[in-house]
């Protein structure tokens, strides 16, 4: 009996550090220029266009995954009183020409300058050293002028 327990604690001790190894965190900055178009709708406003930049991936806890990436993201705010939803589907290509697919959301601020928010990205997996790969980051985006945006983000992928 003492022998399957011992058995028993090992598999768990494995099975834990097994989680804790599967799990990757790490750092992005983006810096990207928008191209937007806006029209009133519903008492408000919508505006949609595209978000093209650079991505710096660091302090990875998986060194293959640092370095530079070119994002381009279609973007969607609407923006009625004091109530936000932006969403933007991005696709980041790395240096090996890997793939990452991911949705930002957020419901604070919009696209204008000065504005921006904190919110959720959502990693969907995507080629090469990203396919398989999901999970989430924090982040928060500053909208600058001249339609220049950065955003900061914390991630966790499995």
């Amino acid at each position: 009996m003492k022998t399957l327990k011992i058995v028993a604690g090992i598999l768990i001790s494995y099975a834990f550090v097994t989680l804790a190894q599967a799990e990757t965190t790490y750092k992005s900055f983006t810096t990207a220029k928008a191209e937007l178009q806006t029209m009133d709708w519903n008492g408000g406003k919508v505006t949609m266009g595209t978000l093209k930049g650079v991505v710096i991936t660091s302090d990875s806890s998986d060194p293959a995954l640092n370095g530079e990436s070119i994002q381009i993201c279609f973007l969607r705010v609407v923006r009625i009183k004091d109530s936000s939803d932006v969403t933007a589907h991005c696709t980041l290509t790395d240096k090996d020409g890997d793939i990452s697919n991911l949705i930002a959301e957020r419901k604070q601020g919009d696209a204008s300058s000065g504005s921006g928010g904190k919110g959720k990205i959502t990693l969907l997996g995507g080629t090469g050293k990203w396919q398989g790969k999901t999970g989430s980051c924090e982040y928060a985006a500053k909208y600058l002028k001249d339609n220049w945006q950065t955003t900061d983000a914390s991630c966790v992928m499995k």
